[in-house]
């Protein structure tokens, strides 16, 4: 049976912090990044002396997460992270009796989340499966800083960023719903009864700054929310001269339909991901599809990083 997720792109540097002596200013830390083959290395270091049952554990300061690596070679560095969950809120159930059962787990168990990562050792791109409660891709990072911070070497983790969503979007096919909040002074709101509440029951809260509204232009289901290409611009500048945050569904005539997470003019590169959830093994079948995925994105996500040759 199919199944769908969102592949997010992120970007790996890692740096030296360096103290710059200032005769006439107070002393500052730099940042020296190292090359994409300096942090090979350090991943080699890793895989070949760090690992125990190929996993590492990572202390991101607030909790522990576990990298597994799946496997690995020259090119790319396939893996889990995973974090501890509280199995006391699960159970399994049986479809036909409707019996439950708990958990069961040993005292030297834990129960478990996780998701999967694809590293590009190339230019340290990572193709991230997002999971809800599953760890931060942010936690990568504190696996360089755990192993090599007593060298001064620090990781540093930031998302694909489209420089300018617009051009971009311009170029879809069908440009579908479009959301957006907005802020308005509580004192400049024409309609109180718009909101839900009566005047009376408006005026009985206090120390309200502003009210925030969201807004949602829902279109037609396989029609664009423009007549006209040429007004797609005005209009999403316009939005976006009143709020920092905006999404917009678009598609190209034989692509899936996509959220475009818009934040500053700028949207988080992210594609849809299709895999078999019944494969005989998913992990393989997550890792083949995850590098086909990436491998059909690639030149995409490096002009955006700056590093296509």
């Amino acid at each position: 049976m199919e199944a769908y997720k969102n592949v997010y792109f992120h970007k790996l540097d890692v740096y030296k912090r360096v103290l710059k002596k200032n005769d006439k200013a107070a002393d500052s830390m730099q940042k020296i990044y190292r090359r994409p083959e300096e942090i090979s290395v350090l991943f080699g270091d890793i895989i070949g002396n760090k690992l125990k049952n190929n996993c590492i554990s990572i202390d991101d300061g607030n909790k522990i997460s576990i990298l597994e690596i799946l496997s690995h070679d020259d090119k790319y560095i396939f893996a889990k992270i995973c974090r501890e969950t509280d199995a006391i809120s699960y159970q399994i159930r049986d479809n036909s009796t409707f019996v439950p059962n708990r958990i069961e787990l040993s005292i030297n168990q834990t129960f478990e989340i996780f998701t999967y990562l694809l590293i590009d050792r190339e230019n340290f791109v990572i193709s991230f499966l997002k999971e809800k409660s599953a760890p931060d891709i942010k936690t990568i990072q504190y696996l360089i800083d755990n192993n090599y911070g007593h060298q001064d070497l620090f990781g540093e983790i930031s998302g694909v960023m489209v420089e300018n969503a617009i051009p971009l979007l311009k170029n879809k096919d069908i440009l579908g719903t479009i959301t957006y909040k907005m802020q308005i002074p509580s004192d400049r709101i024409m309609n109180i009864d718009n909101l839900g509440l009566s005047e009376s029951e408006f005026r009985e809260l206090k120390n309200q700054k502003h009210v925030e509204i969201q807004v949602k232009l829902v279109a037609e289901r396989n029609k664009s929310a423009f007549d006209n290409p040429n007004s797609v611009e005005r209009v999403l500048r316009k939005i976006l001269s009143f709020t920092k945050r905006a999404s917009i569904r678009a598609k190209d005539e034989d692509g899936y339909m996509q959220t475009y997470n818009i934040v500053d003019s700028q949207l988080t590169k992210k594609v849809k991901f299709k895999f078999d959830r019944n494969a005989d093994n998913l992990d393989k079948e997550i890792e083949r599809k995850l590098k086909f995925t990436y491998e059909s994105n690639k030149r995409e996500v490096l002009e955006y990083i700056g590093d296509l040759e």
